[in-house]
């Protein structure tokens, strides 16, 4: 057995069924423990968003959205919803948009949690799965799977999970402009080396810059491509809602592979529920965790936005293929000649929204998407250094500081070697190596996020208690709750616990 069949394999095991059903189950359990919150609350949510002053600890929320925005619209939010589109039919997208609305009761779950257990560390808020897991976890089990969890970020995020933003970007500027991938690889390589020089802070104040703005660009691009495709929308529609629920002619019987695809594209995307936003959403300068969840749980609203977009660009404008569920059959072919071309190696990725967009704006609208798509997935790769660093913090908590900021400079020289190296790989490797260790993240977040949700819910059912009652700016006090080894919130708001005690 080959190298990349041994991943494929292992990557079509830890994807498996449980792990979907646990995702969505999970999900929904939260959604009750919140009172649906997550989305009925959009109006409290973007208000918080705004809100928020940073400091020398903090950041704004605004800051650590921005942040958490990156990890989100990736280039999972293009190349990954045409896999699902390939191996799920057009019905897939729905099935992303309704499990990534429903995943953002995890988005708040973990946010609010890497708020919770945050510490000071090096004269900055740090937090995550890792340190929720080890306080907040029975303690054996929670400092085995804390450590674990921390390594899996520190090592496979920075340079493992990468491979399909580089191999996508590089894969895009040769299509629309013909450049070589190894020199859009050195490029970006640079450019991701300049920022996170910086840490957090400027990659907060890069990704605040880049999000609202290649969010919009790309809304505005989707816009055209259906405006010059208007007579088409009707029947892609129903393409889409015919696949999702089993009654279209042709995708009929391909139900089971929309939900499935859809939901695993949805979380791939979304990445709720792999434990990898908390460390950015721990940096906030807030009064109560219950803010920074909520307003983090709002980032989802641009995944589903880019999403939807990816997936109405591709569908409307016939510039898709779909595998049968056989994976040797094809049960629908586009009539783009390049898209069509791609059935010979079963690839589904950038170029069918390239090729849908040059159908609205000949060659620039492909120019375009791979620039948005670089700005995406520049952006999402600024955020995956993050993570690496803040999870080799954690593994180093007890070294020195001097000795914990030489080894974090030696990840911040090594990301972008390995960057490189990935725009050279085979995009359906590069895939499955980076969905091997979101699964593997994602189990370990899961299972701790089961344990923690009576944590969770206290903390959100307090937070909603305080703004009945009329507190404009709620605050968390831990004693009150009965929650332990959350001592800096102590610190954060001392002059209001004692002045209501």
């Amino acid at each position: 057995m080959s190298f990349s069949d041994f991943i494929f394999n292992l990557d079509n095991l830890l994807w498996a069924t449980p792990l979907i059903a646990l995702t969505f189950g999970l999900a929904v359990v939260y959604c009750f423990a919140m009172k649906f919150g997550n989305v009925t609350q959009a109006k409290l949510q973007w208000e918080l968003l705004l809100k928020g002053d940073k400091s020398e600890t903090g950041l704004s929320a605004f800051q650590t959205f921005s942040a958490v925005a990156a990890y989100r619209v990736a280039i999972g939010n293009v190349g990954g919803v045409m896999v699902a589109i390939m191996y799920g039919g057009p019905g897939a997208i729905f099935w992303m948009i309704v499990t990534a609305l429903v995943t953002s009761a995890i988005a708040y779950a973990e946010n609010s949690l890497g708020q919770i257990y945050k510490v000071k560390m090096d004269g900055q808020y740090r937090g995550g799965p890792y340190f929720y897991m080890e306080n907040g976890l029975p303690k054996v089990l929670g400092k085995i799977m804390a450590i674990i969890f921390a390594l899996f970020c520190t090592i496979g995020v920075p340079f493992l999970v990468t491979g399909p933003s580089a191999n996508n970007i590089s894969q895009a500027f040769e299509l629309s402009l013909g450049v070589p991938r190894w020199i859009t690889g050195v490029v970006i390589a640079v450019l991701l080396f300049i920022v996170i020089a910086g840490g957090i802070r400027r990659i907060a104040d890069f990704s605040t810059m880049i999000v609202p703005f290649m969010t919009i660009g790309y809304l505005i691009i989707t816009i055209i491509v259906l405006i010059t495709h208007a007579s088409n929308i009707p029947n892609a529609l129903g393409q889409i809602f015919g696949s999702a629920f089993n009654t279209h002619a042709i995708f009929g019987g391909a139900m089971g592979g929309a939900f499935s695809y859809g939901v695993k594209r949805a979380v791939n995307s979304s990445g709720s529920g792999f434990g990898e936003t908390p460390p950015a959403a721990a940096a906030a300068e807030t009064p109560h965790p219950a803010t920074q969840g909520l307003v983090n749980a709002f980032s989802v609203y641009i995944d589903v936005a880019v999403c939807a977009c990816s997936g109405l660009m591709a569908v409307v404008s016939g510039c898709f293929n779909v595998l049968a569920q056989d994976g040797a059959t094809w049960i629908y072919t586009s009539a783009d000649p390049v898209v069509q071309g791609l059935q010979e190696s079963t690839t589904a990725n950038v170029i069918w929204v390239q090729q849908a967009a040059n159908s609205a704006i000949p060659r620039i609208g492909g120019i375009f998407i791979a620039l948005a798509i670089t700005m995406f997935a520049y952006s999402t790769c600024l955020a995956y250094y993050y993570e690496g660093e803040a999870g080799l913090a954690y593994l180093m908590r007890n070294s020195s500081e001097k000795t914990r900021k030489a080894a974090i400079w030696f990840i911040r020289i090594c990301m972008p070697v390995f960057y490189f190296i990935w725009t050279l790989v085979t995009a359906g490797t590069a895939w499955a190596i980076s969905e091997v260790m979101f699964a593997l993240m994602a189990w370990f977040n899961l299972i701790s996020l089961i344990f923690l949700l009576p944590v969770v819910k206290k903390v959100y059912d307090d937070y909603m208690q305080q703004r009945k009652d009329g507190v404009e700016d709620p605050y968390f006090d831990p004693d009150k709750l009965g929650i332990k080894n959350v001592d800096v919130w102590k610190e954060i708001n001392a002059d209001r616990i004692k002045a209501g005690k």
